[in-house]
């Protein structure tokens, strides 16, 4: 601090001394939010303490079949006076039955050799769990492909393919009907 010749303090600051106040300014920040985080825990503490549930009341049961009176007794309810037995109608029962096309497709499916034969190619569309490959060659079949599935590398994967390709055209016939329908393929030979 100087004086000047009015008498007035003027604080000057170096850098040194800015840094300082701001480390200063940051450790009194953290202090104080501890101290609120600590206080607040403490109260949180002491409110659930507080709130404890009491015991809960015996409940009470009353046997609806017995009445409460001897009056009651011999008194017919409101709705027993004017009821009378209706006959039981047994429900009928409700035979599951799958869709005949997912069934010609698995069984279609369980027809098929595992492999195709030597020599055949086809266009090869996935290679998913057996069971949504079947719905993938209903799909497929639904759409004018000639879709089955073959074994993969795997036990539980089936690879889904469309063919076979007979030639050349046959090929690019079946790979640009695919890509209009936003199926990616690529050509598989056996």
């Amino acid at each position: 601090m100087t004086q000047t010749h009015d008498d007035q303090l003027a604080i000057v600051l170096g850098q040194r001394q800015l840094i300082a106040v701001c480390c200063m300014f940051l450790v009194v920040m953290g202090l104080v939010s501890t101290l609120a985080y600590v206080c607040g825990r403490s109260i949180t503490a002491a409110q659930m303490k507080a709130q404890e549930k009491p015991e809960p009341a015996p409940a009470i049961f009353l046997d609806p079949v017995r009445p409460a009176t001897p009056e009651q007794a011999r008194a017919p309810r409101p709705m027993e006076a004017h009821a009378e037995t209706l006959p039981v109608r047994p429900k009928p029962a409700i035979v599951p039955q799958a869709r005949p096309a997912a069934a010609a497709v698995l069984a279609a499916t369980e027809a098929e050799p595992a492999e195709p034969a030597q020599g055949e190619s086809y266009w090869q569309v996935g290679v998913v769990d057996r069971g949504i490959a079947a719905v993938f060659v209903e799909y497929l079949t639904k759409h004018g492909f000639r879709a089955r599935t073959a074994s993969a590398q795997s036990g539980n994967l089936r690879r889904v393919l469309v063919g076979p390709v007979t030639d050349s055209a046959d090929g690019e016939s079946i790979k640009r009907n695919l890509d209009a329908g936003g199926f990616q393929s690529f050509m598989k030979r056996y």
